[in-house]
């Protein structure tokens, strides 16, 4: 018999407790136990929509303020009668009108990420699965669907080649996932010291048109030195997909919490592992640069636009802003990379 995957696992032990609809506290099958956690489907009370309960031992509670909540699910410290483990327990409970099909491939991803880290610290589990959890909070916010569009896909496969070149070229994984700060609503696309790296992709063989996101994207007031990656993509038999991207970069990752990290911002981006037969364009990195935006570089900033203008989206060559690295090693020392993680 096929081995259930985690959100068949989940549905199953759903369906086994819908019965018990109307009984008194948690009514829970376990799922599966670590050294550093438990973890198990459960549903309680009158309401008796879907959780998952992840018991963690070492774990200090946060404060209330501080848990996620909303977008169709909260996320609550609670008891578990009868647990002599004295792990500190949590719940991640379905609110009515929250969407089960997500809500399912949430929790699974989280039973997964617990399954990797569930021999770590109490504190460095909770840590990684609120991280988690709050990416899940970011794609819900804006009503992504599962799968990315063709233009998302292209700008996070060109992401996650700058991520890898960072990586490669001597930044700490964990420093170098830490600071890809796009998929969290950053400004750039990385921020590193005192600058950033605002990342635009294209799979046209010539030329470079970008858009531009909003007035701030290329000002480089707010952050110096600021980096425009560009990278050129192309389709060929030969390349990559990109969940293998994904998997390449994991395999260079020796560290679950930076892999954890990754994943975490991968979700933030838009990225559902468990989608990842849907993506079957292979792409090569035919050219990656990196532009410096100058003071005198062409582009629109509050500065430059009356001020009755907020904000504007706008598209330009990239070609205007001259090249001057073809690898972050050239130019990771201005962004302080060598001080700060050396």
């Amino acid at each position: 018999m096929v081995p259930l995957n985690e959100e068949e696992q989940l549905a199953s032990a759903w369906r086994a407790l819908s019965g018990e609809a109307g009984s008194v506290g948690w009514k829970v099958i376990d799922l599966f136990s670590a050294n550093g956690c438990k973890v198990m489907a459960g549903r309680k009370g009158t309401g008796n929509e879907e959780s998952l309960l992840v018991g963690i031992s070492g774990a200090t509670v946060p404060v209330e303020s501080q848990l996620p909540r909303g977008q169709g699910f909260i996320f609550i410290h609670t008891e578990l009668p009868g647990d002599a483990s004295k792990r500190t327990w949590f719940a991640l409970v379905r609110q009515q009108g929250g969407q089960l099909p997500l809500f399912s491939l949430m929790a699974a991803d989280l039973v997964s990420l617990l399954a990797r880290l569930g021999g770590d610290g109490g504190e460095g589990i909770l840590s990684a699965l609120m991280t988690r959890i709050h990416a899940w909070q970011n794609f819900m916010k804006h009503n992504r669907p599962d799968l990315l569009s063709a233009e998302e896909e292209i700008g996070l496969v060109g992401e996650l080649f700058v991520l890898g070149n960072l990586i490669s070229d001597g930044m700490l994984a964990a420093d170098a996932i830490q600071s890809w700060v796009g998929p969290t609503d950053g400004l750039h696309d990385f921020r590193i010291g005192p600058g950033g790296i605002e990342v635009k992709s294209t799979t046209a063989p010539k030329g470079f048109v970008a858009k531009i996101g909003n007035l701030d994207q290329l000002d480089n007031s707010l952050y110096q030195p600021l980096y425009v990656g560009s990278v050129r993509l192309g389709q060929s038999n030969n390349g990559s997909t990109l969940p293998d991207l994904v998997d390449l970069l994991k395999e260079k990752i020796h560290d679950e919490a930076a892999i954890a990290l990754l994943s975490s911002r991968l979700v933030a981006a838009g990225y559902i592992d468990s989608m990842r037969n849907n993506y079957v364009r292979r792409f090569v990195n035919r050219e990656l640069a990196y532009r410096l935006v100058e003071d005198d570089s062409p582009r629109l900033t509050r500065a430059n636009v009356p001020s009755a203008i907020y904000d504007a989206k706008y598209t330009m060559d990239l070609d205007v802003i001259p090249v001057v690295a073809i690898t972050f090693s050239e130019i990771s020392s201005n962004l302080g990379v060598n001080a700060a993680w050396s």
